[in-house]
């Protein structure tokens, strides 16, 4: 044997390997031939047991059946191939009613394939009992009307399943394309889900066992009364759970929730799954997208987030520990916050940098709202050149008590972009707060804020502030405010408004309250300095309409108290013009107090005090007494805007007048007078004076040359005139010049009706020039000489300014007029008493007499109970001094 021969037989494999070669061609043989023999021992069950199967699971089911099941028979198969080595009785297009005693019910369910599947060799034995559920290509409405029927009890209890020869012996149930749709009238909840594939595997029969879930499933919507939670989010499962049903429990090994890009970890158990359960549950986020974390919040709450991209990370750790019950519930406990975020405005590019928050939140050792904390530590961001940080804690979140902090500076333009306040059109200038803030949530709910505690600065500087659909803008404002406790302190306030500026510096009281709360009241106390203020700018409600009017509209709120010292250089309000304002202003009680105010105006001086009462929302009720001092008439007619009348107006007199006047008006919160409710009572001098051009005397050319009545004038005219009822008054009064005097008295309504009776006493050239130029007045009128040179010519004009009927009296008829039309002597309090209805049973207004001015005075309720009965100060207008019947 040469040494190639003796290399092969050297590589021989040795006996051992031999041996494992014939045991692996043995084992193949026998599985072939035991695959044979089931698969032939299926043949022969499937072939001569299949009825016998199917008519004996279709009996069972039905037994246990609460609802009508519609199934054709040929849509029922059994089979030992299909799900080897499970036997299988499949139900193709299946339909089930709704569970409900009423007959027109509708379809709990439609399914495409229910496949019941049993060991074989349990069939061999006669025991039909179900390993595993496959189902598929389901539609599932589950319904609960308004009274909380339901649906969907279809299965009956069974009382012995256990040792029944048909039973649920599970060990594995696979869905796929499930789609579910839940509908609670009761609770108002809605859920709309697709099951696209779920796995649940267990020996659930066993009274241990552990239990495994992967579930793949798409929430189309979950609806809690009007608002979506989840909506389109895909969301996978993995759980793993052991269940003892002794106790019953579950406790979860391995639990993994992913819901879109977000992965929660649950943990924990359940004790006694039944009835008051005893929960230990915990569920922790780690490092989530701060994006996606949003993506989950409601719509409903979203609002603008929408406008914001955000990106960092975000974190959680929930735990909920105790018994769930009616009257009990268990501890909560969440660790949260932000870490390093950006949040971006879409719209502007501005981003609020380095967003970092750390929370707690935990409902107490009651496990309930009024033991509630909520920490919210280490709050800071970033937002171009300007910076925030601050931490809040909220205490009781029935009635919160909080403590916080707050320190941050910004460009306010900065923060309107990032923001976008809707009211606001352009913002601008500096921002810096300093501040920390306490509070008591019961005494807040009680409406007591005295334990209210707050401290710290506030700076504002160079803000121009321009509101939407408003013409006038804020410019030029400048604050420095300190907190102090309940109050804020304004060390000085000054800006601009449209026309106008002021400089302000006082207290406002109870600031904290009147934000905090509805229905709080806030006193300010405060002096007020302007150089000039437009009231027709700051009173019109400008909204930039197509073709809207300006409107005026005043009103009192109940809850603003002011005292107000102001010093005001040029005010204008309509036509009216005043400097050098001094004087103190009061808000009470919806009634505004001026007492007094001193004002130069239209080359003269005003001092007046005055009430100007909104208890009444749908009106207003002015009062006022005023010490007028040469006031220029032209221009004092001009500035009231002839007093609402058109019989002499600014362009028909002059003179200087200094008057004592009292006066009443109801007026809408528009500023429109109550013409009906007006009174005014004028005791008035007026020196230097013109008439020119009056129609009233135009219309008497007939008894004398035009020329000599177009322009009289007069050194000096007294007279006590009254506005009521929309009738002036006019006692006897007497216009004396060196060429004509007349005397007159009468009434003129503001439809410019009048009726006056008329003396023309004339020298003795126009005398003769009457006599010669209107020669009638010899024929139809009395002609009396004065015995001093002078002719009296009677007359009375009736009708109207536009129309006067004018007719010579008898010198008989008018020696018998009795002068019945002096002012009443009456107080202005009765008069309004007696007008208005008002001050019935009020005893806040009264007057005081006073050698030089007639001052309103304002009496509290509590000055009112001091005060004795009985005294009462009155105000009255001069009485006329008391004269003899004088023919005219």
């Amino acid at each position: 044997m040469d040494t190639e021969d003796q290399i092969n037989l050297n590589s021989l494999p040795p006996k051992k390997s031999f041996w494992f070669l014939r045991f692996l061609k043995r084992l193949f043989i026998f599985l072939i031939i035991s695959f044979m023999l089931i698969a032939g021992a299926g043949f022969v069950i499937g072939y001569y047991y299949q009825d016998e199967v199917k008519e004996y699971v279709i009996g069972e089911l039905n037994k246990q059946l609460n609802t009508e099941i519609i199934v054709d028979g040929k849509d029922i198969d059994f089979t030992v191939i299909k799900n080897f080595p499970y036997a299988s009785v499949d139900f193709k297009n299946v339909k089930a009613m709704d569970a409900i005693p009423q007959k027109n019910n509708d379809t709990l369910f439609t399914a495409g394939v229910i496949s019941l599947q049993f060991n074989i060799i349990d069939i061999f034995k006669e025991n039909y009992w179900v390993k595993k559920i496959a189902i598929s290509d389901v539609d599932l409405n589950v319904r609960i009307d308004e009274v909380g029927n339901d649906n969907y009890h279809f299965w009956k209890e069974s009382k012995d399943s256990a040792t029944a020869s048909f039973a649920f012996s599970l060990e594995k149930i696979d869905l796929k394309r499930i789609r579910i749709n839940y509908k609670d009238k009761k609770a108002n909840h809605t859920i709309r889900l697709l099951v696209k594939n779920s796995t649940l595997s267990g020996n659930f029969s066993d009274e241990k066992y552990s239990l495994q879930t992967n579930s793949e499933l798409f929430v189309e919507q979950i609806k809690i009364d009007s608002t979506n939670y989840l909506r389109k989010k895909n969301i996978l499962a993995e759980v793993e759970l052991d269940v003892d049903n002794n106790l019953p429990s579950y406790k979860i090994r391995d639990g993994k929730i992913k819901i879109e890009d977000l992965l929660f970890e649950v943990f924990g158990n359940v004790v006694n799954a039944g009835n008051d359960p005893l929960v230990n549950f915990g569920v922790r986020g780690k490092n989530m997208d701060i994006s996606s974390v949003l993506s989950l919040i409601p719509t409903k709450y979203k609002g603008k987030i929408k406008d914001y991209e955000s990106d960092g990370e975000f974190y959680f750790d929930a735990t909920i520990q105790g018994t769930v019950s009616a009257k009990q519930s268990p501890q909560i406990v969440a660790d949260f916050g932000v870490k390093k975020a950006d949040i971006k405005s879409v719209s502007d590019n501005i981003t609020l940098k380095s967003v970092t928050l750390k929370g707690h939140y935990s409902n107490g050792n009651k496990n309930a709202d009024e033991s509630s904390m909520l920490t919210l530590q280490n709050f800071s961001a970033m937002i171009e050149q300007g910076a925030v940080e601050g931490e809040l804690q909220l205490k009781d979140l029935d009635n919160p008590s909080f403590n916080g902090k707050v320190k941050a500076n910004f460009d306010l333009s900065v923060l309107q972009r990032f923001v976008k306040i809707d009211t606001i059109e352009t913002l601008s200038g500096k921002l810096n707060i300093n501040a920390a803030f306490k509070g008591d949530g019961k005494s807040l709910s009680s409406g007591n804020y005295e334990n209210v505690s707050t401290s710290g600065d506030l700076i504002i500087a160079d803000m121009d502030l321009k509101l939407k659909n408003n013409s006038m803008s804020f410019s030029a404002i400048n604050g420095d405010f300190k907190f102090d406790n309940n109050d804020l302190a304004v060390n000085s306030f000054t800006g601009n408004f449209g026309k106008s500026d002021f400089a302000l510096k006082g207290f406002f009281r109870n600031i904290m309250g009147f934000i905090l709360k509805e229905n709080q009241d806030i006193t300010v106390e405060a002096s007020l300095v302007s150089k000039n203020i437009d009231l027709n700018e700051l009173l019109a409600n400008k909204e930039e309409d197509a073709g809207a009017k300006s409107k005026y509209k005043l009103k009192f709120s109940e809850h603003i108290d002011v005292e107000l010292n102001s010093e005001i250089g040029h005010l204008v309000f309509r036509k009216f013009e005043a400097t050098n304002i001094k004087g103190l202003v009061k808000l009470r009680d919806k009634k505004m107090i001026v007492d007094p105010i001193k004002l130069s105006t239209m080359g003269g001086t005003i001092t007046t005090s005055g009430l100007v009462d909104g208890t009444d929302s749908t009106k207003l009720l002015v009062t006022c007494f005023s010490d007028v001092t040469r006031i220029n008439v032209t221009r004092m007619f001009e500035g009231f805007e002839n007093f609402g009348q058109s019989a002499i107006t600014d362009k028909n007199i002059k003179g200087m007048i200094t008057a004592k006047v009292q006066f009443a008006s109801v007026v809408s919160p528009e500023l429109d007078i109550d013409l009906d409710k007006l009174y005014a009572g004028v005791d008035m001098t007026i020196d230097n004076g013109e008439l020119n051009n009056v129609e009233s005397m135009k219309s008497m050319s007939r008894f004398i040359e035009l020329q000599d009545l177009e322009n009289i004038r007069f050194s000096t005219l007294k007279n006590q005139i009254e506005i009521k009822d929309q009738v002036i008054s006019i006692p006897r009064m007497e216009v004396r010049s060196n060429a004509i005097n007349i005397t007159a008295s009468g009434t003129h309504t503001f439809n410019n009706e009048i009726n006056y009776k008329v003396k023309l006493s004339l020298n003795e050239l126009l005398s003769k020039k009457a006599k010669n130029a209107k020669k009638e007045n010899d024929e139809f009128g009395e002609i009396a000489d004065d015995g001093l040179g002078r002719t009296n010519i009677f007359l009375s004009m009736t009708g109207t300014v536009e129309k006067p009927i004018i007719k010579y009296d008898s010198k008989s008829a008018i020696q018998n007029v009795k002068q019945d039309l002096k002012v009443e002597k009456q107080s202005l309090k009765a008069i309004l008493k007696e007008e208005f209805g008002m001050f019935k049973k009020d005893s806040t207004l009264s007057t005081k007499k006073s050698p030089g001015e007639a001052k309103l005075t304002i009496k509290w309720e509590e000055d009112a109970k001091a005060q004795p009965s009985g005294k009462t100060d009155k105000k009255e207008l001069k009485k006329p001094k008391k004269e003899e019947p004088e023919d005219f």
